[in-house]
């Protein structure tokens, strides 16, 4: 179908008008437009959502072509439009065009200059204005998604900012890009969790790495919580969490003895003068459960073998906060001879200090260990997105070929399990009835989907990637390895900004900031079973 516009013609320019040919609207066949010269050479034509979007909704805004000498339409401007129509389809397997007269050639080029270089997209906040009209309207965020071929991430980002005015603001101001907005905003409510996300934004930490921290602390506070208010309704005298900060001292019961130098036995704890029960969270180390007995002299079982992981578990733990009024005492409190008690204070502080190392240490293993815990969540989210570009980053080739001429035992060891962690970053459901992994067929599968060379490494780096990641753990950050160093840096160069305890592995000493604080702060319930002589 074919629109034509007339110009009105005009008494004192009718010779003007008739030299002048009328503009058409038609829609044609991208693949019948040629392709004419164009300033721009790089379509860009990977662009995921951009391609969805023509597919989906076809091209909304018209091309402009004009006829040549054999009455073949020539494109002068959207070249990327018309291409990428030509490859995908549109629904009705036409585009807008609007045919104007052939322009010279130096009108051309520079008319092609002007629409590239002055083009601008949407602001983040316009993006934000947009999703907050298409929800007010009843559109959930999965049509919002479909509609304006937003990814999913950022319509949720969106929708998280309209929610969250001081946040939103920010953005606005220019202040916050869309992703910070959509993570301040998830924690305006919480003014030191804000001072936090400040601080690690002024430094240049990653947000990503500390909200996920922030998460997990909120969590095990609400474990916490859950458990204590649990062993309330069960009638135990429970230290709360304002207590235990205000005391000077938290002594375990079963550590102290009775003015005659005995243990006082358990069923008498509850009796004791201000007895009460502090809530910790203690490690368990499973049994080695490996059957020695099950070597037949083949060391095929021991080397798929892995111990157990350790865990923590709630206990309760009888307590006093004051000593004197107990009536109990430290072991070893009474019965020293004068002469003796000065060696005996010397020994003491020797021990103190000693105590005081250790409890340094072990605050800073459980802030490192919670901090890796935080850090893996947020690293494995974006490996799962790396794993799905469709070619690899400059320098993977490298990467390759260390990990397989050398035959690293991450890559071995998930070749022979059939590469679960891979199978978990592609978020691809793992059949049932197989041994630590994916079945071969479902392997096969992955392996003959990557057609193209560029595919093909980019399935081979993902799977080198995977495979070191499925060998990372809580031990990684106390004795990182030269592979780990390896991986994780080329990770860094390929966009992926790690959180501090991850930066060891690199080789990188640990700030000493202000939220060590906070992370002792923490572990009070760790160190309440340290406190006892």
């Amino acid at each position: 179908m074919t629109d034509t516009i007339q110009a009105p013609a005009d008494s004192a320019a009718d010779e003007a008008t008739e030299a002048v040919q009328s503009e058409e609207f038609l829609h044609l066949d991208p693949a019948a437009i040629i392709i004419g010269t164009n300033v721009r050479t790089d379509l860009r034509p990977d662009h995921k959502e951009f391609r969805k979007s023509i597919k989906e909704r076809g091209v909304l805004e018209a091309v402009t072509v004009y006829r040549d000498e054999d009455g073949q339409y020539v494109l002068l401007r959207g070249q990327r439009r018309t291409v990428t129509a030509a490859e995908v389809g549109t629904p009705t397997g036409l585009i807008p065009a609007r045919v104007v007269p052939q322009p010279a050639d130096a009108d051309r080029i520079g008319d092609q200059m002007v629409e590239n270089i002055h083009r601008a997209g949407m602001r983040e906040a316009e993006i934000v204005a947009g999703v907050e009209q298409l929800a007010l309207l009843g559109v959930s965020a999965a049509q919002i998604a479909k509609r304006t071929s937003i990814d999913r991430p950022t319509v949720n980002a969106a929708l998280a900012v309209t929610k969250a005015d001081q946040s939103r603001n920010r953005l606005d101001s220019g202040d916050l890009t869309l992703e910070e907005a959509a993570i301040f905003a998830e924690f305006e409510h919480d003014p030191e969790a804000v001072e936090r996300l400040e601080n690690a934004k002024r430094w240049r930490r990653s947000l990503a790495h500390e909200a996920q921290r922030l998460r997990d602390e909120a969590a095990e506070r609400e474990a916490d919580a859950a458990e204590v208010e649990r062993l309330r309704a069960e009638g135990l005298p429970i230290l709360t969490a304002e207590e235990i900060e205000q005391a000077d001292e938290v002594l375990r019961i079963e550590r102290l003895v009775t003015e005659d130098g005995e243990p006082l036995a358990e069923d008498e704890w509850p009796n004791v003068p201000g007895a009460r029960v502090h809530v910790v969270k203690e490690w368990v180390y499973p049994d080695d459960e490996y059957d020695e007995e099950s070597e037949d002299g083949s060391d095929e079982e021991s080397e798929d073998y892995e111990p157990a992981e350790p865990y923590q578990q709630y206990v309760p733990v009888w307590v006093v906060t004051d000593l004197a009024a107990s009536g109990l005492r430290r072991r070893g409190g009474s019965g020293s001879s004068t002469a003796d008690s000065s060696d005996e204070g010397e020994n003491e502080e020797e021990a103190e200090a000693q105590r005081e190392q250790q409890r340094q240490e072990r605050r800073r293993v459980i802030a490192n260990n919670k901090a890796w815990a935080s850090a893996e969540t947020v690293r494995r989210e974006w490996l799962a997105g790396f794993v799905a570009r469709k070619t690899a980053p400059k320098g993977a080739e490298a990467l390759i070929c260390e990990a397989v001429v050398t035959g690293h035992h991450s890559l071995s060891k998930a070749m022979d399990h059939r590469h679960p962690m891979l199978f978990t970053l592609f978020g691809v459901d793992v059949p049932t009835g197989f041994y630590y992994g994916a079945g071969p067929e479902e392997c096969r599968k992955i392996a003959t989907k990557a057609s193209t060379p560029k595919a093909a490494t980019m399935t081979t780096l993902a799977a080198v990637v995977a495979a070191w990641e499925a060998t990372t753990g809580k031990h990684s950050w106390r004795n990182p390895s030269a592979w780990d160093a390896r991986v994780l840096g080329a990770l860094v160069e390929w966009g992926y900004q790690p959180s501090e305890v991850e930066r060891i592995l690199l080789g990188e000493e640990q700030p000493t900031t202000g939220e060590d604080a906070s992370d002792a702060a923490d572990d009070n319930a760790d160190e309440a079973s340290d406190s006892a002589a």
